[in-house]
């Protein structure tokens, strides 16, 4: 699967979920001992260094798949210094200082990642969605339509 992530949860097979259903609260709730039975279990089966590190969130490559060796036009664009003061929301120099580093060597934080992609979508949904305005999908040569919902019937 080279453009996805896939899905797999083997947490929810109907007999795991019947069984944890019957267990008492005081093995769900640990307070902020997440997953104590998973690990109470795992501790049998694995190294320790596995089962009591830290839980870590799944995060896409944000830096890279915007900013890569070929950055698509609309990317460019939706950050450009007239497309920030257009919508007005962003301070313009603070995204321009953002930008330049995400398309430099540096790597971005996880927070300056998480920023861009904030950014990226509110200056989108408000180009598209607040000033209306049409954008040229790179793979065709028809526009992003917004529909206007009173003409749906």
């Amino acid at each position: 699967m080279a453009n996805s992530v896939e899905g797999r949860f083997p947490f929810l097979d109907v007999r795991l979920v019947e069984f944890c259903n019957r267990l008492p609260a005081s093995l769900k709730l640990r307070v902020l001992n997440e997953k104590y039975l998973l690990r109470r279990f795992a501790s049998q089966l694995l190294p320790k260094e596995i089962w009591t590190r830290k839980k870590r969130p799944y995060r896409a490559p944000i830096q890279a798949s915007f900013f890569g060796p070929n950055p698509e036009k609309y990317t460019l664009d939706l950050l450009s210094a007239g497309e920030i003061n257009a919508a007005g929301i962003f301070n313009p120099l603070a995204i321009g200082k953002l930008v330049a580093k995400a398309r430099g060597d540096t790597k971005l934080s996880e927070i300056e990642e998480m920023a861009l992609v904030g950014i990226i979508s509110t200056q989108l949904v408000n180009k598209m969605f607040v000033r209306r305005e049409h954008m040229l999908n790179e793979h065709t040569t028809a526009p992003f339509r917004v529909v206007d919902h009173a003409l749906i019937g």
